[in-house]
């Protein structure tokens, strides 16, 4: 069962129960996720990192909307006409890497490594059918703010923790958070509460997920979700059940999305929070 709470005011740009009524996806690629396989993506994703003394590659994919253009404009090869590339990038105040090379392809299994996502780019480029640049409903968000954080027993930001590049200062990924947290998030799960500073890096990574889940659950009768938005917040909170051999497995996640001060302090201050989010459409 999937359950709509609207509101008057959109957080997100555009009407988000359109989302249930459409397919989100174009290209339904299959794609490497770490040692998995991945079906119904939009983009498949190679990173490679070397400090010099070691090296990691990693593999990911988009769904809903290209989360990974922020970090593809601080590197070589991608333009504004579409979103696939590959090139070396920059690092920011907080990386210590020496080489960072990230790369975008668009057809099935082309992030197996940098040589096959490469050779999907090219092809693609050479025979003029790379997609059109994909649209996003997700706001770009451009005021700071200061959230609470759950930060682990390192004293290390979620943000550091979980999602920084291999290679980091600590001290300064934890400076970048504090200046570059755009959206605070309040979390609630079997695990308990978790409090997060989102950044301009992976706000869009939290919000397409919440994206996907509105389309996602919308195929399943079994699963209930509700959600509700205004202008400075978005709650979403799904459940859903899976089989773990012969035991049926209940996972319920709630999470909160707002745009003022601290708002994350705990569920109520996230739903009352009232700054109108400065947005923009990408």
């Amino acid at each position: 069962m999937l359950l709509l709470i609207g509101s008057s005011e959109g957080f997100f740009n555009g009407n988000i129960s359109t989302v249930s009524n459409k397919t989100l996806n174009r290209l339904n690629l299959t794609c490497f996720y770490n040692d998995n396989l991945v079906t119904n993506c939009e983009y498949c994703v190679y990173q490679f990192f070397s400090n010099g003394s070691s090296s990691r590659s990693l593999y990911d994919y988009t769904t809903v909307t290209n989360i990974y253009k922020s970090i593809a404009k601080r590197c070589t090869g991608f333009s504004n006409i579409t979103d696939i590339g590959f090139g070396f990038c920059s690092p920011l105040q907080f990386e210590l890497f020496d080489i960072s090379i990230l790369c975008i392809c668009a057809t099935n299994m082309c992030n197996m490594d940098f040589p096959s996502c490469q050779s999907s780019v090219n092809n693609q480029l050479k025979t003029n059918s790379t997609p059109q640049v994909l649209s996003s409903m997700i706001p770009e968000l451009n005021r700071s703010i200061s959230c609470y954080d759950s930060s682990n027993s390192l004293n290390t930001t979620s943000y550091c923790f979980n999602f920084a590049s291999p290679y980091i200062d600590i001290e300064k990924c934890n400076e970048y958070t504090i200046n570059n947290t755009l959206l605070c998030m309040y979390q609630m799960s079997t695990d308990g509460p978790f409090l997060s500073a989102l950044t301009r890096d992976t706000y869009k990574y939290y919000l397409s997920g919440a994206l996907s889940r509105v389309y996602q659950f919308n195929q399943e009768s079994s699963i209930t979700l509700s959600y509700n938005e205004t202008s400075s917040s978005f709650y979403i909170n799904y459940l859903f059940l899976y089989r773990d051999g012969n035991n049926t497995i209940s996972l319920n996640m709630e999470r909160c999305f707002c745009t003022e001060n601290y708002c994350n302090y705990n569920l109520t201050t996230c739903l009352s929070a009232n700054r109108t989010t400065t947005a923009t459409p990408i």
